[in-house]
């Protein structure tokens, strides 16, 4: 059977390999395309499968899952294939699973006219470890997602690269042409090692084998032919890229200009001859190395500090008279300090070679640093070592990632979801209703006795909820206190917003507790307290504005009234304590306090009679 769509020379490899179980689909799910190795597990060699339903052929568990696949992909138009785990045929006499990888195909205007399923077999019990990236056929990127590679790679600065499998050049960005001053045609398969300096050719060609051959990530520095004829120091740099199924589909990188960081290294290693001649040159050397960003470090033979900038003092808080004479991995090295990077870098100096890593090294006062470190080892005219230049770049900020803080916050979460909403909310009721029931006349002294140690209690428990969100979420206290000038204004109204009628009876309650004569204005609806406000913008108020609502909810209010350019405040009264909420609600200039519920008539005269403010966000 022929394959109806455009084919690469991977698919193609993939296509006549007996481990690989490639077929494809219509958007109807009828078999247009399958190989040998597909009909053979399936045990249907021989039969005519072409328009046949997958209905017909795969196990219906299998067929769901395709089609959840099609049209999961269908809908998001996803560009990026994604990896389904069909069952085994019990006759195939195999053991495992089968990971197939489902990509669209599409016609010319980039519509999808079929599904490709390219599969392969995974044994019982173990996990599939491949590095998703975008997957290609033949070049390690096809269709849109190619035009989608390149749209991203031209917007970018650095020059990047990509290779297929077979070591052949086959995408350069804008970038890469705009240095080099050719096109891309130049540059494919080969093309560009034509522009590598004659005397770095082979030593550049046999980096890229080894690290072709061992699929391993290859830094290599050499020179190259700029588009203004010169020839500039460049370091490639090369990550493998593989297959969801695992296989190995090329390479991509970045090309970068680093002949100043070479001509840097050149001058130093002059300047250090110079310090044997003239005390008055290793002068000069100093005040150069003193205007450069980046932490110097020189050392004599024995790797013992001679010299340091005060880019290393800024730094690790070392002067140089605490340093001078020991071994810089003695004293920067710490408990994170890679003991394998230590050692690679100790045989480096051994030997007398170049070395860049990134490693971790601690300051005087503890604090971790995370440096892009460059070993070079500085020889004499006669080739004996002289010592060794150390240049390091602070990247701390660059390790600081996302992902960190997400697992701090994950933690501390937990422990702040004992104070959930739901408790929380529920929670404030009770005490709401046993404040109101104070109010009412009645003498029976052991029924007011019994609802005081009730609400003893009680608020017992909600201090020690707040006591724990305050110190895992808050780090301060749980409410924030009105802006003294709209505080103590003489207002007309109070609005509540909450679409609980409970809470805003027992609130309206405690209001007219404090101050009897108030207007208080209730809505349970965000939209029509918009509408309300709109109509009678100049009423003097102070709104509560619960945040949690079934539909449109109290950000939304917010954002609108924000828009409205009324100066009067609004209160956040919720069951919420989350910090998320308390961050963001610093947001809105309109609001001047963040409390939890429920509102007490202790806490509403504090309000109403504050000396000093603290607004939000102070």
């Amino acid at each position: 059977m022929r394959y109806p769509y455009s084919v690469g020379r991977k698919l193609l490899d993939q296509i006549g390999s007996p481990d690989y179980f490639v077929f494809t689909i219509d958007l109807d799910a009828n078999i247009t395309f399958c190989n040998e190795a597909f009909q053979r597990i399936y045990q249907i060699v021989g039969e005519s499968v072409e328009g046949v339903s997958i209905d017909s052929l795969l196990h219906s568990k299998d067929v769901i899952t395709i089609k959840d696949a099609v049209h999961q992909a269908l809908l998001t138009k996803s560009l990026v294939p994604s990896i389904i785990r069909l069952s085994n045929p019990s006759n195939a006499g195999l053991s495992g699973d089968i990971h197939y990888e489902v990509s669209p195909v599409h016609d010319r205007r980039s519509f999808p006219i079929a599904f490709l399923l390219i599969g392969k077999m995974v044994a019982a019990g173990s996990s599939n470890k491949a590095t998703t990236t975008l997957i290609g056929q033949g070049s390690g990127l096809s269709g849109q997602n190619r035009e989608w590679f390149r749209e991203v790679a031209d917007c970018m600065q650095e020059m990047v690269w990509m290779s297929d499998y077979q070591q052949q050049l086959v995408f350069v960005n804008k970038a890469w042409l705009k240095y080099r001053g050719t096109v891309m045609d130049q540059e494919m398969g080969n093309g560009w090692t034509e522009a590598v300096y004659a005397e770095d050719r082979f030593q550049l060609e046999q980096s890229l084998t080894a690290a072709f051959a061992g699929r391993k990530s290859f830094t290599a520095q050499f020179r190259i032919r700029k588009y203004d004829a010169s020839y500039r120091w460049v370091e490639m740099q090369g990550s493998p890229m593989f297959s969801n199924l695992g296989d190995f589909i090329g390479y991509t990188g970045t090309l970068q200009d680093i002949t100043h960081i070479k001509e840097l290294q050149l001058q130093l290693n002059r300047q250090k001859e110079m310090l044997d001649i003239s005390k008055i040159e290793f002068t000069k050397f100093t005040k150069i190395a003193q205007r450069i960003n980046v932490v110097i470090i020189l050392c004599d033979p024995g790797y013992r500090i001679t010299w340091v900038n005060d880019s290393f003092v800024k730094l690790t808080g070392f002067p140089l008279r605490e340093v001078n004479g020991k071994d810089p991995l003695m004293i920067l090295s710490g408990q994170d300090t890679d003991p394998v990077i230590a050692d690679k870098l100790k045989k480096t100096i051994e030997q007398g070679k170049s070395l860049r890593t990134e490693i971790v090294f601690y300051a005087k006062n503890g604090n971790k640093i995370w440096l892009d470190l460059k070993l070079e080892t500085l020889f004499d005219k006669a080739g004996n070592v002289l010592g060794y230049l150390t240049i390091q770049n602070d990247i701390t900020k660059k390790k600081m990632t996302e992902k960190d803080v997400e697992e701090q916050m994950t933690h501390l979460k937990q422990i702040s979801d004992i104070a959930s909403f739901e408790l929380r909310h529920e929670f404030s009721k009770i005490l709401q209703i046993l404040q109101t029931a104070k109010f009412q006349q009645n003498s029976l002294e052991t029924y007011q006795q019994i609802l005081a140690d009730i609400e003893l209690s009680a608020n017992t428990m909600n201090h020690a909820i707040l006591k724990i969100s305050d110190e895992v979420s808050f780090a301060s206290s749980s409410n924030i206190a009105l802006n003294k000038f709209l505080l103590n204004q003489a207002i007309e109204e109070i609005i509540l917003i909450d679409d609980d009628h409970m809470i805003n009876k027992l609130n309206t309650v405690i209001i007219r507790n404090v101050i009897p004569n108030m207007t208080v204005t209730v809505f349970d609806n965000i939209d029509e307290a918009l509408e309300y406000l709109k109509n009678n913008p100049t009423h003097k108020r102070k709104i509560f504005l619960d945040l949690n609502f079934m539909g449109r909810n109290g950000w939304d209010f917010l954002e609108e009234y924000e828009r409205m350019n009324q100066p009067w405040p609004v209160i956040i009264l919720t069951s919420s304590i989350d910090h998320n909420d308390y961050e963001k609600s610093k947001k809105y200039s309109n609001v001047t306090h963040f409390i939890t519920k429920p509102l007490t008539v202790p806490q509403f005269e504090e309000l109403s009679a504050l000396d000093e403010a603290s607004p939000v966000g102070s």
